[in-house]
C-alpha cells in the first residue's frame, strides 16, 4: 500500500513519516456557548483531505491511526477513571462508524458506549450552512443508563449544534457530560 499523503510504500495508509512530520497534533480547546469544552488536536484545514476519507474504505484505518497518534496521548493526560465515551451518531454508514472508529482508539484509556445516542435525522451536514443546520436537527435519541459522566466523541466541530443537541439530550436522561472530543476543529483560532 501507499502513503495517503506521500504516496511512498506504507504498511498503513499513513507512513510513520508523515504522521510525524506532517501531521503533529496542535491540541486546542473551544468552549461553545452552552459552556462545554471540546477539545481538538487538528485544524479543519490542515486534515481536511484526511476526513473526507471517511466514507472510504481506508478512511476507517486513517481514523483509526489519526486518533492513536493525536487523540490517545491528549487523552491520556485526563484522569479518566469511571468516565465513559459516547461517539456522537455511530450509525454505521459506508462500512463502519467514524465516531465509532475514535472511541475504539481511545478504549483503553475511556470505555466507550456504542450504539446509545443515535441521531433519527440523517441528513448530511458536511458543506452546510448554519441555516440549515438549524432547520435539520439531528433529534438525538439516547439509550444507556442514567448517572453517567461522560466524553462526547466525534470528527469534527464546526458550528457546534451537533454537540450541543447531543449535550441537551444527555442532560434530560441525567448523564453529566464533562467534555467533548474531535479529530478537527474548523474554527481557525
Amino acid at each position: 500500500m501507499r502513503c495517503h499523503l506521500c504516496l511512498n510504500i506504507s504498511w498503513q495508509p499513513l507512513c510513520k513519516h508523515c504522521l510525524s512530520s506532517l501531521l503533529a497534533p496542535n491540541p486546542s480547546k473551544r468552549v461553545l456557548e452552552n459552556g462545554l469544552a471540546v477539545y481538538s488536536t487538528y485544524k479543519y484545514k490542515d486534515i481536511k483531505n484526511l476526513l473526507h476519507t471517511k466514507h472510504t474504505y481506508h478512511g476507517a484505518k486513517i481514523f483509526a491511526q489519526l486518533t492513536k497518534h493525536a487523540l490517545l496521548p491528549l487523552v491520556k493526560t485526563f484522569t479518566c477513571k469511571d468516565i465513559f465515551s459516547l461517539p456522537i451518531d455511530d450509525h454505521t454508514r459506508s462500512g463502519y462508524s467514524h465516531s465509532a472508529i475514535i472511541a475504539k482508539g481511545l478504549s483503553k484509556q475511556i470505555k466507550p458506549i456504542y450504539g446509545a445516542l443515535r441521531a433519527k435525522n440523517h441528513t448530511r451536514y458536511s458543506g452546510q450552512t448554519l441555516e440549515t443546520r438549524k432547520r435539520n436537527k439531528r433529534d438525538f435519541t439516547l439509550t444507556c443508563k442514567e448517572n453517567l459522566d461522560v466524553v462526547l466523541i466525534d470528527d469534527i466541530v464546526t458550528t457546534g449544534r451537533t454537540i450541543s443537541e447531543a449535550v441537551s439530550v444527555c442532560k434530560a436522561k441525567n448523564i453529566n457530560v464533562l467534555f467533548a472530543l474531535v479529530l478537527a476543529d474548523t474554527k481557525e483560532n
